[in-house]
């Protein structure tokens, strides 16, 4: 009968001082927010070049980057003069790693056949044009240098 009654005044106790510590506190001991979400197809920070370094912004350095790299290709394609027999309005879509080291390399040239026979020494410029990129600081994913592929469309106009 003792042992029954020091049970529920233990019982008595132990509930009511988690209602005590709650309205006191106003917090519940239990519910924590863990971030379990990771999305395995975005980065946090793009790679940098060396001149993106020093922004502290994220949006600001992920432009920084975008940036530099369409000038890079755009340098190295209007060194060159095509000779096209007719007017051209296609896309060619260049798919780019970036590993975890920061070395890019080039994964694939998507074009059209008529930009493939108009123009057969694209591929060996923009391959030239990837070799020469410098090393990068690499994507970050949660401050984890990570590896990246990227896409960059390249307009091939003439008139």
């Amino acid at each position: 009968m003792i042992l029954r009654i020091l049970f529920v005044f233990f019982i008595t106790i132990a509930i009511s001082s988690c209602e005590f510590i709650q309205s006191t506190t106003g917090k519940l001991f239990s519910t924590q927010a863990v971030d379990t979400i990771v999305d395995y197809h975005k980065v946090d920070e793009y790679p940098q070049f060396r001149v993106c370094k020093d922004l502290l912004d994220i949006d600001k350095k992920n432009r920084c980057f975008i940036n530099n790299l369409y000038n890079h290709f755009a340098n190295d394609l209007l060194k060159e003069t095509f000779g096209v027999p007719e007017c051209t309005n296609e896309v060619v879509t260049v798919k780019l790693l970036c590993d975890s080291e920061g070395k890019t390399s080039l994964v694939s040239i998507e074009s059209s056949e008529l930009v493939q026979n108009a123009i057969p020494e694209l591929e060996t410029i923009i391959k030239n044009s990837v070799s020469s990129l410098p090393v990068l600081r690499a994507a970050l994913k949660r401050s984890i240098p990570v590896s990246t592929v990227f896409e960059l469309p390249i307009v091939i106009k003439m008139k």
